[in-house]
């Protein structure tokens, strides 16, 4: 009995997660600089013209893998970040996103690393700068104080360095608790007094 043809949908899935992994396993053996096309559809197993129906490039492939990671580990729920936040509790979406970093952390102590790519790790801090921006978006700040963006900017690529600390030192602590230092080191960083619910000062220092 001959079997069912795959979905195409299917198949396209199946195909991007190889040659993702291929991009991954080759990035932590020799960086990413030194990767080439070839390289990776010969681990992925595929040919070359297969490879270039879905990408560009191995920069085009890094961007995309990015694009979905960034989704993944994003969250809409601005709010109940901004509580967790103020009462000294780490951000689900920073946890999740460390839990993804943990999961594939060979391959992130390379790329934020000097073997990486830096406009990897340029994104990597600009996400991180987007996710603050939401938790401090309208929150007044003391007079004379910097402004907000050199703030974000400041404490973003402060982040991307413990970050990388972390993976350097082979994760010392969980990512729970690196979320929960990194959250207390930005409100520190960024001094800012949170308005609570009932109008009073929440001193974030």
């Amino acid at each position: 009995m001959q079997k069912p043809a795959e979905p195409e949908d299917l198949r396209v899935r199946r195909t991007r997660k190889m040659l993702e992994e291929a991009l991954i396993e080759l990035t932590v053996e020799k960086g990413f600089a030194a990767v080439t096309v070839r390289d990776i559809t010969e681990r992925a197993m595929v040919n070359r013209s297969t490879f270039y129906r879905h990408y560009l490039d191995k920069f085009d492939l890094l961007e995309q893998y990015t694009n979905a990671v960034t989704a993944l580990t994003s969250t809409d729920d601005t709010l109940d970040e901004q509580r967790r936040e103020a009462s000294g509790g780490a951000p689900p979406g920073l946890v999740r996103l460390l839990k993804h970093v943990q999961l594939f952390g060979d391959f992130y102590r390379v790329m934020l690393g000097q073997m990486g790519d830096p406009v990897f790790t340029e994104r990597f801090r600009q996400n991180a700068s987007r996710r603050m921006r939401a938790y401090y978006a309208g929150t007044p700040t003391e007079p004379n104080s910097p402004p907000l963006d050199l703030r974000l900017d400041y404490v973003s690529c402060a982040a991307v360095g413990a970050i990388l600390w972390w993976l350097e030192n082979d994760q010392p602590c969980t990512p729970e608790q690196l979320a929960g230092w990194l959250s207390q080191l930005s409100r520190a960083s960024m001094r800012l007094s949170l308005k609570s619910s009932k109008g009073e000062t929440v001193d974030t220092r």
